[in-house]
């Protein structure tokens, strides 16, 4: 490295300080990267620890046992993610907080610098001072535009509260396992006692040819009786019948005449309807029903919430990117403003140095229109999730995220993993359901290929008298009685209709069975690739860092050499602070997409619910005919 002006020495010694300090961050980094609150994670942190400290590429899977763990963010931050993120990546309200802190720490390093003459301290305290001063009005001026009148501080647990109290979303899907379990029940009511009466009056008058038949009469029936419909498929039916008929016929001796029946009835299906499995179908299909629409309710839930955490770190990232870029605008404008003032003394600058510098300022500007839009839209998407009537989208309300990105290592069995995706996603406990549907309509379907065969027994006991009371006593002494026994047969010839029904049935048991293959395999896939974009997010993180901490240095380097801003040192200049500037987004991109892979893992095995302690109340209670409200805590049968 040379450079024209400074003796070889000096150049040396700046170089090995410069390498020193770039290793001292990156080992810091590392350090504070290796830390986590979670207990749970401590055998992961070790295999990670000696990972990095050999600077070795990671084995596909660590020797011993590893268990699958929940990936989760720590329950408490480490205090040195939260410097590197806040240093860096400040949200706007807290940028000038950010800044200051930055300015006293630089001082402080100053101060502790034994090598500096006092001068020479106070000369570089006063360009730390009026570096700042000079940066502070551009920043606040930019920072103004996320401003609301009305703002809220929201961490990402009041956001997931707010969600599962409010989301119309979450609300309209809570009804289905509702609606499913009124079905049961409606297809458990086929088997209830059922009362019934029938009257009939009729009264004819007509003409006659023989003595032997009346020309007016009238009967009325009274009929009353309770039926029932056993799970074997027998129709059960007990009822009373009172006839009262009256006519002008002469030679009818009791007129009126009171005819009363106790009928007794059984008729049973032998073939074509018969057995517990085929008139309980209904039942365990509708009961299967209800367990569908409550895996569905889950996955509904899972993906609302997923959701509401992508969009909690995008809004969080909008509004940092804005005090990133509002910095780059405001180093930018500083150098403009020193050119212009140069041109105007007449020092080495030209006009064309400063239609460079505002090419960059302008295109930056328009950036930042953009990123300004994207902020507010961020808020819209997090407020239409939650759908809270205090942070309502018709209201001016701005949201600020509290919380920030994780950065813990891990280290995740992949075969736990997708060992723990097999036994918890909802798609594939609803494609089981599925296949028992399916099973059960194939056993639909035989019986329904039988021929119909059904016995039929009756047993009536009469009674007849010039009265209701008379008839009613001669049937009491049971001395009238008649049976019927009965065989009802039917067979569709060819029996090509409920053979096509069975092909069917099994057609789709075929389907269902190959539909949860192909979910398995569905499942792995999109498990194994959560992990892999877990892994390379996080490997993301420390070049991202180490590029911010590089672009740092050399935007100080530049700094410090401004007796010549030629094209080529302005370029330089120009470059470093947007590469700073670039090296901030990327950092954070990286972050916001880390923490969204390790939510998106959870959601790949099914477990992102049990992640953020929910639980579908309702669910354990095969009668409630409420809405099944999801609830964070607590017990899922309160």
């Amino acid at each position: 490295m040379y450079l024209p002006g400074w003796p070889k020495p000096v150049v040396y010694l700046a170089a090995s300080l410069l390498l020193m300090q770039v290793l001292g961050c990156e080992s810091a980094f590392r350090g504070a990267r290796e830390s986590s609150a979670n207990p749970q994670g401590r055998r992961a942190q070790m295999v990670a620890a000696a990972r990095l400290a050999a600077e070795e590429p990671a084995a596909t899977r660590p020797a011993g046992d590893v268990p699958s763990r929940m990936v989760a963010p720590a329950t408490t931050q480490q205090v040195s993610q939260e410097e590197i993120i806040d240093r860096q990546i400040p949200d706007p309200k807290d940028l000038p907080d950010a800044l200051k802190r930055q300015l006293d720490r630089a001082i402080e390093e100053i101060n502790r610098n034994d090598r500096l003459t006092p001068d020479q301290k106070a000369q570089q305290i006063n360009e730390k001072k009026a570096n700042y001063e000079a940066r502070m009005p551009g920043i606040l001026k930019r920072i103004k535009v996320v401003d609301r009148p009305d703002e809220i501080r929201l961490s990402f647990a009041d956001a997931m509260r707010r969600t599962l109290t409010n989301s119309y979303g979450i609300a309209a899907q809570s009804y289905n396992p509702a609606i499913e379990t009124a079905r049961v029940v409606e297809a458990e009511a086929r088997f209830d006692e059922v009362f019934f009466a029938n009257f009939q009056n009729n009264k004819q008058d007509r003409p006659s040819s023989s003595q032997l038949e009346s020309n007016n009469s009238e009967v009325r029936t009274i009929e009353s009786g309770i039926r029932k419909m056993l799970s074997t498929g027998m129709q059960v039916q007990v009822s009373y019948a009172l006839n009262r008929s009256q006519t002008d016929l002469v030679f009818q001796t009791l007129n009126p005449t009171y005819f009363n029946s106790f009928i007794v009835q059984f008729q049973q299906p032998l073939l074509r309807g018969f057995g517990l499995d085929y008139n309980r179908a209904e039942i365990e299909l509708t009961k299967l029903d209800r367990e569908m629409s409550i895996e569905k309710l889950r996955r509904d839930v899972r993906e609302i919430v997923f959701n509401v955490e992508q969009a909690y770190w995008q809004l969080l990232q909008a509004r940092r990117v804005i005090g990133a870029v509002s910095q780059l605008l405001s180093d930018l404008e500083i150098i403009y403003n020193d050119l212009e003032k140069r041109l105007q003394a007449g020092y080495d600058v030209y006009r064309v140095q400063l239609s460079f510098i505002q090419s960059r300022i302008e295109r930056h500007e328009a950036e930042f229109v953009t990123l300004t839009k994207r902020v507010r839209d961020a808020e819209d998407a997090l407020k239409r999730l939650m759908n809270d009537p205090e942070l309502d989208l018709s209201k001016n309300v701005g949201i600020i995220p509290v919380d920030v990105p994780l950065i813990e290592p891990l280290i995740l069995d992949q075969i736990g993993e997708i060992a723990a995706g097999l036994a918890n996603r909802e798609e594939l406990h609803e494609a089981k359901l599925a296949i028992e549907k399916a099973q059960i309509g194939v056993g639909v379907a035989k019986n329904q290929a039988l021929p119909k065969l059904d016995v039929l027994f009756r047993y009536v006991v009469d009674g007849l008298g010039s009265n209701a009371d008379r008839a009613f006593s001669q049937l009491s002494e049971n001395d009238f009685h008649e049976y019927v026994v009965g065989l009802q047969f039917e067979w569709p010839i060819g029996n090509r209709g409920p053979e096509a029904k069975l092909r069917q049935a099994r057609l789709q048991q075929a389907q269902a069975i190959a539909a949860h293959r192909d979910l398995i395999e569905n499942v792995i896939l999109e498990i194994q690739q959560a992990i892999r974009v877990i892994e390379s997010e996080y490997e993301q993180v420390g070049p991202s860092y180490r590029w911010v901490t590089s672009s740092e240095e050399w935007a100080d380097a530049t700094k410090a050499r401004q007796e010549r801003r030629d094209a080529p040192n302005l370029q330089i200049e120009l470059d470093s602070y947007e590469s700073l500037s670039m090296g901030r987004r990327q950092l954070l991109d990286t972050l916001v997409r880390y923490n969204v892979a390790l939510s998106n893992l959870e959601r790949q095995k099914g477990t992102l619910l049990e992640y953020n302690n929910i639980v579908i109340r309702g669910a354990e209670d095969p009668r409630q005919m409420t809405p099944y409200r999801p609830v964070q805590g607590g017990n899922a049968a309160q």
